[in-house]
Formats: structure tokens, sequence, C-alpha cells
């Protein structure tokens, strides 16, 4: 007679193939953990433009994004929304210890995210006492990553800022490469990101293309033709030192910037802004890919 016992999968279905394992929050997870917040949390979907949640609402639950990203944003008295930061694969959404939410999101692109009930997440964390360091790491970067996009605006022209971002968008590129970014944020959330009107973006952006750094190929794609000249106009090389002043000790590094796929190339469009199609809001975030 044989002794038969039931093996309990290692990595749940919904986990297996998601890429938000690799960074953030649910990089700090052991296989215990990921398996038992795949059991506790249950997934959501929200297409481009759903609120996920409101500002100044009930705050019931809490979430880590899967796929897609989603625009934390603020709502002034006056009735003026201002797009604070974008949450990508990893981050974590709503605040655990707040009863009520303190800003507004939503999603900025077709976008999944884990959920679970506050007390859940409480009870989580103190089953599983040896992932919270990891969790505290990436929820400590999460909240630099915010701190430094307001310190990285400061003392910056609307085009060296522009620049910068473009820049981060691709970590990886090297000098005499041609890499390709396909931007995913609208441009109304991408403006307000970077603090300007989409008038000024849309100037900012033709400017950056008529001094040699980038050609657009279409309203939300372009080709960064010289990556030396676009590092000058972020003076990025400031940015460089000021971070490397600024970093006491070497972090843990718990997330890993997604890869971006290459976009084929379209038409050039001598309107940028102005050029996409009629009734089609052109994306703005990005996807970038080397050739």
């Amino acid at each position: 007679m044989f002794n038969t016992q039931a093996i309990r999968p290692q990595v749940d279905a919904k986990c297996e193939d998601c890429i938000a394992r690799q960074t953030g929050l649910c990089s700090a997870f052991d296989s215990e953990a990921l398996l038992d917040f795949a059991h506790r949390s249950y997934r959501e979907t929200y297409h481009q433009g759903a609120e996920i949640a409101a500002q100044g609402e009930v705050a019931e639950r809490v979430g880590i994004v899967a796929s897609g990203l989603v625009k934390v944003v603020v709502l002034t008295e006056g009735g003026d929304e201002y797009v604070l930061q974008i949450l990508r694969a990893g981050h974590l959404i709503g605040d655990p210890d707040r009863e009520v939410n303190g800003f507004s999101s939503e999603a900025a692109t077709d976008t999944a995210i884990c959920w679970m009930p506050r007390q859940t997440w409480h009870n989580f964390l103190q089953t599983h006492p040896q992932i919270f360091r990891g969790c505290l790491s990436a929820l400590n970067r999460q909240f630099e990553e915010l701190q430094l996009s307001v310190v990285k605006m400061r003392g910056r022209s609307t085009v060296q800022r522009l620049a910068l971002w473009l820049i981060e968008q691709l970590p990886g590129a090297l000098d005499g490469s041609t890499p390709q970014i396909r931007i995913v944020l609208t441009r109304r959330d991408l403006a307000s990101l970077l603090d300007m009107t989409v008038e000024t973006l849309c100037r900012a952006l033709h400017q950056i293309e008529e001094r040699g750094a980038i050609r657009l190929l279409a309203p939300d794609h372009l080709e960064v033709r010289d990556l030396g000249r676009l590092r000058r106009l972020a003076k990025y090389q400031n940015e460089r030192i000021g971070a490397a002043l600024a970093e006491p000790d070497p972090a843990p590094r718990l997330s890993q910037r997604e890869t971006w796929s290459r976009g084929g190339k379209a038409p050039v469009s001598k309107l940028g802004c102005e050029g996409h199609a009629p009734g089609r809001t052109p994306d703005f975030a990005t996807r970038g890919g080397q050739r």
C-alpha cells in the first residue's frame, strides 16, 4: 500500500507568469509567502482612464500593481488635478494604515491589481515576519522615487525636464545606440507629471527634435538619434553627480526596470502632438527598445 501525500504547488497560477514577481514588493516574498499572498488576494482589471480609488473615500483595501501603470492624483479645493506619481508593476497602491484615501488613483493604462482587505494585509505580514524587512525596503524605494521626482523638477526648464524623463526610460542605453521609445501615457498625464501644460510639452518635444537629439516617428513613438546630446539637454551629468553624493550606502536593489519591447517604425508626423488620428488620444508613458 502506497503512502500518498498531496503536493502543494510552489506558485499559484496567477503569479506564475506575473512580471511583478521580479520587482517591488513581490520580489521580497519567499515561495511560501508568495503562495499565501496569491490565496488571500484577488485580482481586478481596469481599462485606461478608470477610477480605482477616490480621494477622501474610505480606504478598505490595499493592493499590488500586477501590470500596467497607475497614476496617483491629488485634487485641489479649486478643482485642479495634479499627477504626483506613476505606479508600475510591484508597487503598493493604498496605505495600509490610513482609513481614508489621501489621493485618488486612476488607471493610466490598462491595469491589473491584486487586492487584499486592509486587515487581511496586516494578518499576512504577521504570518510571514521574515519578509518584513524586504517589504520595508521596497516601500522605502517607492517613496524615494516620489521624493526624487520632485527634486528633479527643480532648477530645470521644460525642455530639460522632458529630456531627463526620456533618458530615464532607457536605463541601459549605450552611447552610439539609437533606442526607440513608445510612450503610453496620455499627453495630458505626462504634462501634469512633468509640471507643464500639454501645449508646452508639445513645444518641448519639438525643440528636442530640432536640436537633433530625437526623431519623432509618430505622435507616441520616437527614436533617440543622439543619446549624448539628449543627456546634455537634460543636465544628466549633474543629476548623476547629485545622486551619487546623496547615496550614503548601497541599498538592496529589489526591483528591475521592465524590458521594453521594440516598437516598429511608423511614418514620421511633423504634426507631433496634433498628428494623431481623430478620436484617438495619443498614449504617452513608455516602452523603449534598442536596435
